[in-house]
């Protein structure tokens, strides 16, 4: 072997051996930077635990296998929060850009499988005014791609049915992270450029009576798509009726999917916000049914324009679209029966203006058409001003062809009343505010009869009956285009909903026009 070639073996194998040795030292060397971060830049309420750390540094990865985190609270040393992750990778760590442009830049960071258990109660509440950092910041991290799969996700509360919030087979893309000292001081500790996420399952606790299910769900390129939505009360309407002290609603509601298109939400100087351009509800189907023999309940129930006034955050749709609903309510006010019904079916409404943002004279205004009690046209315009505190609104309704008996399923059973006869048209117009309202009502009817039962409900009064047919004109006139006319006032209670003022508006109104005071 010549001079020439054994100098050039040398040369290699030395290269080589530099280049081994190199990698391992970088390799201990990023491994220990790792750990110590691990260990003294996350904040001391925080446990933290793995498996093992591979480093590549050719590859410029890492990998942590079986890694957790353990969060307490300060003060008491109380756990509330538990993370654990089957492998985490982190790929494509820029050295020059660690190097000579003071930043930590990474392509990708995937978490596989982790299960995330968060008990709420057990969180002492934050009293500090000043919010402080989640984490020491040294460098500005930018990270052009977060992978989060299959994920378990649950939030618990205190008490028997603890479950507050569920989702399973959660995955999550986070693309364009920033996180430097600005951030992590914010809520929302990070900027991101666009975000997805979908998941086969989900729960949420609404409330202590009502819990909300949703079959999967996809959040894509600024748009969220819900399927199978299904928001219930968990008690037989018997036992909800048995467990409450005051009236409360039983709802079943299913929904076919549920669209927020071009959507944002974040925070603003820590007051959150959330946007979208417009909102799909598709197919929904609603059950209502509330026990009169409950007590009542005597709290102010706000107009929808107050409530939206009040939210403690701003919110701003631009549109909402309801598609073919189908809506019942049925009310029980006799202990002898369960009471009767009314519905909407067929029902579509455009929406716009949901919002506490826009500014007078902005209003919120809806369009509404559906077929009252299964094929009597309906149709509604409902406007309101959010900004205005006297809570203004007009609602103005055009009802078509109605045989009369078709109510006596509700009439019966709660009000003891048994009608007949056909309305052919009915117009009419509440203008009104938070305390007060003035309807504008005409009707067109013929052959008009209300018989009173007694309190068994189906056997007739005849005295009350009487009476009652002395005052109602059996027809608004023997011509189709001719209609009684009623203007009546109205004083809400503001105990009941809104729907309760605009049924007693209208029944005021209807009084007036069909005993005879109102004109031909």
């Amino acid at each position: 072997m010549n001079k020439t070639l054994k100098y050039t073996i040398y040369v290699i194998l030395t290269f080589g051996a530099i280049v081994i040795a190199s990698n391992i030292y970088i390799n201990h060397f990023l491994k220990n930077k790792l750990q110590n971060f691990i260990e003294e830049r996350l904040p001391e309420n925080m446990i933290r635990a793995y498996e093992s750390i591979t480093v590549e540094t050719i590859s410029g990865s890492l990998s942590i296998t079986n890694a957790s985190l353990i969060i307490h609270n300060k003060k008491d040393s109380m756990q509330h929060t538990f993370i654990n992750v089957e492998k985490l990778n982190i790929s494509d760590i820029s050295y020059w850009d660690y190097l000579f442009n003071d930043e930590i830049h990474v392509e990708s960071i995937s978490l596989e499988n982790p299960i995330i258990a968060y008990y709420q109660d057990r969180q002492l509440p934050v009293t500090d005014t000043v919010r402080k950092p989640v984490a020491k910041i040294y460098k500005p991290i930018l990270i052009d791609q977060v992978k989060i799969n299959n994920t378990k996700f649950v939030i618990f509360e205190d008490g028997k049915d603890s479950t507050k919030v569920y989702t399973n087979g959660l995955s999550v893309k986070v693309n364009g992270i920033r996180i430097d000292n600005k951030t992590v001081t914010r809520k929302i500790p990070l900027d991101y450029k666009s975000l997805e996420a979908k998941s086969d399952t989900a729960f949420v606790k609404v409330s202590p009576y009502e819990n909300l299910t949703v079959e999967n769900f996809l959040v894509k390129n600024r748009k969220a798509t819900f399927n199978n939505i299904k928001l219930k009360t968990k008690y037989s309407k018997r036992e909800l009726s048995r467990i409450i002290h005051k009236e409360r609603d039983h709802f079943d509601l299913s929904l076919k999917s549920l669209s927020i298109e071009n959507f944002d939400f974040g925070f603003n100087n820590n007051d959150f916000f959330a946007k979208s351009k417009l909102i799909t509800l598709d197919a929904p189907i609603l059950e209502v049914y509330r026990d009169k023999l409950v007590a009542d309940d005597f709290k102010v129930k706000p107009l929808y324009s107050k409530m939206l006034r009040d939210l403690p955050f701003e919110l701003t749709v631009d549109s909402v679209n309801i598609k073919n609903a189908n809506i019942k309510y049925e009310e029980r006010q006799h202990i002898k029966n369960m009471g009767g019904s009314i519905n909407f079916k067929n029902l579509n409404a455009a929406i716009s203006n949901v919002s506490n943002t826009y500014k007078s004279p902005v209003k919120t205004n809806l369009n509404i058409s559906a077929d009252f009690m299964d094929n009597t046209p309906f149709t509604a315009e409902w406007s309101f001003d959010v900004q205005n505190p006297e809570d203004r609104f007009l609602f103005k309704a055009q009802v078509g062809s109605l045989v009369a008996d078709k109510m006596n399923s509700f009439t019966e059973p709660n009000l003891n009343v048994r009608l007949k006869g056909q309305t052919h048209k009915t117009y009419f117009t509440i203008d009104g505010n938070s305390e007060t309202s003035t309807t504008d009502l005409k009707i067109n009817y013929s052959n008009f009869s209300v018989t009173v039962l007694k309190k068994d409900g189906s056997t007739k009064n005849k005295f009350l009956s009487a009476v009652a047919n002395i005052f109602v004109s059996t027809n608004s006139n023997k011509t189709n285009d001719n209609y009684r006319e009623g203007v009546a006032e109205a004083t809400r209670d503001k105990t009941k909903s809104i729907f309760n003022f605009l049924w007693i508006s209208l029944k005021n109104a209807l009084a007036k026009a069909m005993t005879g005071s109102g004109k031909k």
